[in-house]
């Protein structure tokens, strides 16, 4: 099985860049994290690179643990004196074609989810200011490095922070494509999707069959249901989600925090909800 190496950019107590009362190390990891429990959601092979290893530490700590199929990314945030620079870019070996293909597969996915965040567009690690980039050279399988934006932008540091699940499943989505299209040129079978038990959903006596799911023993329905029992989606943005078969479902008893009963018919499997 194909697997997916994401590294939150700097650590070894190196805090990256520093701004708006934050540093970029922090938010890498907590992006990092979130991007990595998006996509054990989707029954995705994802290691999380540990925190304490430096640059070359990282390399060879992937490096050792890799195998032919495998990708890695890099997430950063960047800096300049220029407050008003905005925007996400990312970084691939230079005179590759190929990995300049998988660099927008990754970014436009990135953008999709997360529109307010300008593009600067895929580049060659030569156009960088050091000339070259280890993580893009000297590791092994596939590697890209990743700007999520400007942490010296207060418009990017907002969104990154406001919209962290957001980014979590930008990333999901284009490191999953980039995975897939990457175990096929091996001639290797992608991982399939993962399944859920599937249950009915019934809303205000309304009766949806097969249309709900189970996530770790949890009911769960599509978000598209909210219409039916009036929740408007800004609502439950922060909620925990899980994107299945282009759907993106959440748990029915997260929604109790929003006046909506419960229950649970376990002949029949089926989760009733109900507007109080």
């Amino acid at each position: 099985m194909v697997r997916i190496f994401l590294s939150a950019g700097h650590g070894a107590g190196d805090p990256g860049a520093i701004a708006g009362g934050t540093t970029e190390d922090r938010e890498m990891r907590l992006t990092r994290d979130a991007a990595v429990a998006e996509m054990r959601s989707r029954g995705l092979d994802v290691t999380s690179v540990p925190d304490t290893l430096s640059l070359k530490e990282t390399i060879t700590w992937i490096n050792v643990r890799s195998r032919r199929g495998d990708v890695a990314l890099e997430i950063h945030a960047d800096a300049v004196n220029n407050l008003n620079v905005r925007g996400a870019s990312i970084f691939y070996v230079a005179g590759n074609a190929q990995r300049q293909a998988d660099a927008q597969l990754v970014l436009q996915s990135l953008l999709r989810v997360v529109p307010g965040l300008p593009s600067r567009a895929t580049k060659p690690d030569t156009s960088t200011g050091v000339g070259s980039l280890g993580f893009c050279r000297q590791v092994d399988i596939p590697s890209m490095l990743l700007e999520l934006g400007f942490l010296t932008s207060a418009g990017d540091r907002a969104l990154l922070q406001s919209k962290r699940k957001e980014f979590a499943r930008g990333l999901a989505d284009g490191l999953q494509a980039w995975s897939t299209r990457e175990a096929q040129r091996q001639g290797m079978t992608p991982p399939p999707p993962r399944s859920y038990p599937v249950i009915s959903v019934k809303i205000n006596d309304q009766l949806y069959n097969n249309q709900g799911i189970l996530v770790n023993g949890n009911a769960s329905i599509p978000v598209v249901f909210l219409n039916s029992l009036k929740i408007d989606p800004s609502k439950v943005a922060n909620f925990p989600k899980v994107t299945h078969r282009n759907l993106e479902y959440i748990k029915a008893v997260d929604l109790q925090q929003l006046d909506v009963s419960i229950k649970w018919d376990n002949p029949s499997r089926t989760v009733i909800l109900s507007a109080k």
